[in-house]
């Protein structure tokens, strides 16, 4: 019995010893100040820089898409050189309603003034031209142009005007099924790359800080085309397009 109790004072005695050791350890008070010194400059090399871009600055993508009205241009040659032409020349050319759409990557220096680089489509079927029939013709110009944009906010509101202009060239293609007159008629698809301007101007909301949605309008015009059909290298050749486009547009900021 004696042995028991014993034992147990000296269980007891280890458990508690062990409880003051554990809060003794718990509690040591904190190092004076000083006692350790800074680590050596350069020890800890700082984190990748990511790409700065000043306040209202950076990269971001447009699309714009709307009917184009096109205009009344000319027939202003269709013959082999060399020989009369076989219609009136020149000849009034009138155009259906057609589509213009265009998508661009640019930069924002701040929220006035951007820069971008555009390519697109302006195309229209010929719906006429006196002296000649004209099935299923088309005249479709790609244009590539670098554009200059200021922009601005309207003060306490969501919305900002923007206007701007365009300069560069088009590809543009005269997709001829059957174009001519009784004499001459030529068939297929010929092209010429000629200079191109536009300008522009519309209104935009600001959706989120990165997306805006809004609606413009665009003028677009080309110099004159000339295009050459083999075997004779009979030319057709037309006035530049002269187009006018109702735009809803689109445009994501990177930053």
């Amino acid at each position: 019995m004696k042995k028991r109790c014993v034992a147990g004072v000296v269980t007891l005695s280890l458990c508690f010893g062990a409880a003051v050791a554990q809060a003794q350890y718990y509690h040591y008070p904190p190092p004076p100040a000083g006692a350790y010194p800074p680590p050596p400059a350069g020890a800890y090399p700082p984190p990748p820089a990511g790409p700065y871009f000043p306040p209202d600055a950076g990269p971001y993508f447009r699309m714009d898409i709307g009917p184009s009205f096109f205009q009344d241009g000319e027939l202003t040659q269709f013959s082999t050189p060399g020989i009369p032409p076989s219609g009136p020349v020149p000849s009034p050319v009138k155009y259906r309603t057609g589509l213009s759409a265009d998508g661009a990557f640019g930069y924002a220096f701040n929220k006035y003034i951007a820069a971008d680089f555009e390519v697109g489509y302006v195309g229209a079927q010929i719906d006429s031209v006196p002296g000649y029939f004209a099935n299923n013709s088309y005249i479709d110009n790609i244009p590539f142009l670098a554009n200059i944009r200021l922009s601005y906010p309207i003060p306490r509101s969501f919305a900002v005007l923007y206007a701007g202009v365009g300069v560069g060239g088009a590809d543009v293609i005269f997709d001829g099924d059957y174009f001519g007159n009784n004499t001459d008629t030529v068939v297929g698809r010929e092209n010429d790359v000629v200079f191109a301007w536009q300008a522009f101007a519309g209104l935009r909301f600001r959706l989120a800080r990165d997306l805006s949605l809004g609606v413009g309008y665009k003028y677009f015009a080309t110099a004159d085309p000339t295009f050459t059909y083999p075997p004779d290298n009979f030319k057709v050749g037309f006035d530049g397009v002269r187009t006018h486009s109702v735009m809803a547009t689109l445009e994501w900021k990177f930053w």
